[in-house]
């Protein structure tokens, strides 16, 4: 058996409206026409929904039943026509936000999860880039955010709001760095692309430097000790290699460097809705 929904829909209205003349006037039809939906209604169920004898028309017993179990399906069918109707007329929110590797920490992760949680409607892009990229995206509006280190080279403007800071260390396989005859001031230099914003090494450019986009990638290379890296403090405590990696002594001349992580935003313009949820979220992730 396969019930036809229109004409479940014009028995519910009948039983709703007391007469054919009424249902016919809501559902904008013929009353011929809500009359011949509710029959052939009762010939697909093999059993009368409606009890014509009388000066009104009544339900009978398993008009009742089927009227109950059609009553929350319809009001649904309702709400879900109403929702189609609204999608129709609306654009999805969308916002696209550029995060510099450096500064991707935990709390930043967790806030991301929880955007997902409280606007479960909003499609979010995350771009992984150095901060200088970023700030190109939001000058040529590839992005609306970004969440990166806000004192890179760049001939572009835009506006800042400092978060949190980042500490950033150089170090080496700590059995190496403990080795008397390793050679730290010929070890290969792993370093993040956009490395020439944070630190200069103008003193020390006989260095052989690798440069990756990939904070895993030169954290695994540090760990094989394949050369000495610069990295942010979080990736150290959040892989757990405080064990595995020791800090370089600044009488190398590799110094360590403290970055402030801010929001970079468009001159001239206001935060919007899901920027300042994002705002304030990190703001309380790092000072709670």
């Amino acid at each position: 058996m396969k019930l036809t929904f229109d004409n479940l829909i014009a028995f519910h209205t009948v039983a709703n409206e007391g007469s054919f003349s009424a249902c016919a006037r809501k559902l904008g039809k013929s009353q011929s026409t809500i009359s011949g939906a509710i029959k052939n209604l009762e010939l697909e169920l093999g059993y009368l929904l409606l009890d014509r004898s009388g000066a009104r028309i009544k339900m009978t017993s398993k008009g009742k039943k089927i009227y109950s179990l059609a009553t929350p399906i319809l009001y649904k069918y309702q709400e879900l026509n109403a929702l189609a109707e609204s999608l129709a007329h609306s654009e999805i929110a969308k916002i696209k936000v550029g995060i510099d590797s450096i500064v991707f920490n935990s709390k930043i992760k967790s806030v991301l999860i929880e955007f997902s949680e409280e606007f479960p409607e909003v499609e979010i892009t995350v771009l992984t880039k150095p901060s200088h990229i970023l700030g190109d995206y939001i000058n040529r509006q590839v992005i609306d955010i970004a969440i990166g280190n806000p004192y890179h080279k760049t001939t572009h403007h835009f506006n800042i709001d400092e978060l949190f800071s980042v500490n950033c260390l150089w170090v080496a396989n700590k059995e190496l760095l403990c080795s008397a005859d390793f050679p730290v001031y010929k070890s290969r230099l792993l370093l993040l692309d956009g490395y020439k914003d944070i630190v200069d090494l103008s003193n020390i450019s006989n260095h052989n430097i690798w440069v990756l986009d990939d904070l895993s990638t030169i954290t695994d290379l540090c760990v094989a000790g394949k050369g000495i890296a610069l990295l942010p403090q979080h990736i150290i405590e959040s892989k757990s290699l405080e064990t595995i990696l020791s800090k370089i002594p600044s009488d190398t001349e590799l110094f360590g460097k403290q970055i402030y992580a801010s929001m970079l935003w468009p001159s001239h313009t206001e935060f919007g809705k899901y920027h300042q949820w994002i705002h304030n979220k990190l703001r309380m992730a790092h000072t709670g």
